[in-house]
C-alpha cells in the first residue's frame, strides 16, 4: 500500500481565531472569503507515489523542508497587511454571535419592550420638556428686562409711592431709580439723540424675542439622516431653531440691558454713571453672536436687537464724552472740565456709526431699516429743535446748514438710503 505525500502548514495568528491549512498540490488558501496565492509544495512525480529508496526519501524530505520555510515566509508577508484586518473582523463576528441571546427568552423580550417604551417616551415627551427647560432662562431674562423697562418709562420711580403695597414686581424693580428715559435724554442732550418715536423699537424687540423663543421652545427637534422613525435620526445643534448658545447669548444680552437701565435710571445732573457707557456695548456683542455664526434660520429678533443696541452703545459713548467729564484734559478738543463740545461729540458718533454700521459691506434688510430709522429720527429732532429755537422753518434749517455735524448726518442718511440698493446679507 502506498501512502500519499502530504505536507501541511498550520499558522495560529491568535488563539482560536484563524487556522490556515495547506495541502500538497499547490492548493490556494481560502480565508474569510478571499483566496490567497497558492503555496508551492514539492511532491513526488505522482501524488500517490512513495519514494523507492531511503536516499531518495531523505533528499525529497530536505527539499520539502526548504520549500515549507519559503511558503511560511510568503504566507506571513502576504497576510501581514490585510490578514490582520480580516482576523479582527472574524473575531468581532465571533464575539457578536456569542453575545446573541435567545429571542424567545422572556427576560430579553421584557427588556426590549421596556427599551422601546423609554425610547418613545424620550422622543415624544421628555425631549420636549428638556427643550422647554432650556428656554426658561431666556424667557425669565426677557420678562425681567421688560419689567424694568416699563418701570423706567414711568413718570416716577417704581417705589416712589411709599404707601404702595409691596408686590413681587415692585420688589424686583425696587432698585430702579427715578430717572426715566425721557428725563435722561433731557438731562444729557446731544446733537445726535434720536426723536422719541425711535425708542418705540424696544416693545417691538420684546415682542419679537417672545415669539422667537416660544417658537423655538415648542418647535420639534430637527434631525439629519435616518428615515424619521427615530431609530437612525441624528439630532444636531445645527438643525435646532435656537441652539443652546443662541439662548445663552440672548439671556446675557437681556441681563446687560437690564443693568444698563438700572444705571441710567439712577443718573442725575451731577452724576452720570459710567456704567451706562461700559455695560451697554455688551448687549450688541452678545445679541449679535448667533448672527456672526451663520444661523440656519432668519432671526429677526436678534437682528433688530443687535442693530439698534449698536447705535445705542455709540450714543452712550457720545453722552459720556460730552457730559461725563472724565477725559484727560491734555487730549485735543477736550476742555478744562474733561468734556468735549457738542459738535465734536456728534462728529465722533457719526464716525463710529459709519464704521460699525454703514460701512459694513453685506447688511441684512433689518439692519438697513434700523440704520435708516435711527438717522431719520436724528434729523427729525435736529430740525424740530432748530425750528422751535428760531421760530421758523426756513430760518431753522438755514442755521443748521452751518453745522458740520448736521451736514454729516445728512450725508449718513443718504448713505443709509443708498444701502437699500446694495446686496443684502
Amino acid at each position: 500500500m502506498r501512502n500519499a505525500s502530504i505536507q501541511a502548514l498550520v499558522i495560529f495568528s491568535a488563539p482560536g481565531s484563524m487556522v490556515a491549512f495547506q495541502a500538497s498540490g499547490g492548493l490556494g488558501l481560502t480565508l474569510a472569503g478571499r483566496t490567497r496565492a497558492p503555496i508551492m509544495m514539492s511532491s513526488p512525480s505522482s501524488p500517490f507515489e512513495f519514494p523507492q529508496s531511503p536516499k531518495e526519501f531523505k533528499s525529497r524530505n530536505v527539499m520539502n523542508m526548504n520549500v515549507n520555510r519559503r511558503n511560511k515566509s510568503a504566507l506571513l508577508s502576504t497576510s501581514a497587511s490585510s490578514g490582520e484586518e480580516e482576523v479582527d473582523n472574524i473575531m468581532k463576528s465571533i464575539e457578536g454571535k456569542n453575545k446573541e441571546e435567545d429571542p424567545k427568552c422572556p427576560v430579553t423580550i421584557f427588556s426590549n419592550r421596556v427599551s422601546n417604551v423609554l425610547k418613545i417616551f424620550d422622543t415624544l415627551i421628555l425631549r420636549r420638556i428638556i427643550r422647554i427647560g432650556n428656554h426658561v432662562p431666556a424667557l425669565l431674562s426677557l420678562s425681567y428686562f421688560g419689567l424694568i423697562s416699563m418701570a423706567s418709562m414711568m413718570s416716577m420711580g417704581p417705589m416712589a409711592n411709599g404707601a404702595a403695597e409691596a408686590t413681587l414686581s415692585s420688589v424686583l424693580v425696587s432698585t430702579v431709580g427715578p430717572t426715566t428715559n425721557a428725563s435722561f435724554a433731557a438731562m444729557f442732550p446731544t446733537l445726535v439723540t434720536p426723536a422719541p418715536f425711535v425708542f418705540l423699537v424696544w416693545p417691538l424687540i420684546a415682542v419679537l424675542q417672545l415669539i422667537t423663543v416660544s417658537v423655538s421652545a415648542l418647535f420639534p427637534f430637527g434631525s439629519s439622516g435616518g428615515n424619521g422613525d427615530g431609530d437612525n435620526d441624528v439630532e444636531t445643534e445645527e438643525n435646532e431653531f435656537l441652539s443652546q448658545g443662541d439662548l445663552t447669548a440672548l439671556t446675557v444680552a437681556n441681563l446687560a440691558s437690564a443693568a444698563w437701565l438700572f444705571a441710567s435710571s439712577n443718573a442725575s445732573l451731577t452724576n452720570l454713571p459710567i456704567a451706562s457707557f461700559l455695560v451697554l456695548p455688551l448687549v450688541p456683542l452678545f445679541s449679535g453672536y448667533p448672527l456672526r455664526n451663520k444661523p440656519r434660520y432668519v432671526l429677526w429678533a436678534y437682528q433688530i436687537y443687535s442693530a439698534f443696541t449698536t447705535i445705542a452703545s455709540i450714543l452712550a459713548f457720545t453722552v459720556e464724552i460730552q457730559h461725563g467729564g472724565r477725559i484727560p484734559t491734555w487730549l485735543p478738543f477736550v476742555g478744562a472740565t474733561g468734556k468735549v463740545g457738542a459738535e465734536v461729540a456728534a462728529t465722533a458718533f457719526l464716525s463710529l456709526f459709519s464704521l460699525s454700521s454703514l460701512a459694513v459691506k453685506y447688511k441684512s434688510g433689518v439692519k438697513k431699516l434700523v440704520n435708516f430709522g435711527a438717522l431719520s429720527g436724528i434729523l427729525t429732532r435736529r430740525v424740530m429743535t432748530a425750528v422751535a429755537t428760531t421760530g421758523g422753518f426756513l430760518s431753522g434749517v438755514g442755521s443748521l446748514l452751518l453745522s458740520f455735524s448736521f451736514l454729516g448726518t445728512v450725508g449718513c442718511w443718504i448713505w443709509s438710503v443708498q444701502s437699500f440698493t446694495a446686496p443684502t446679507e
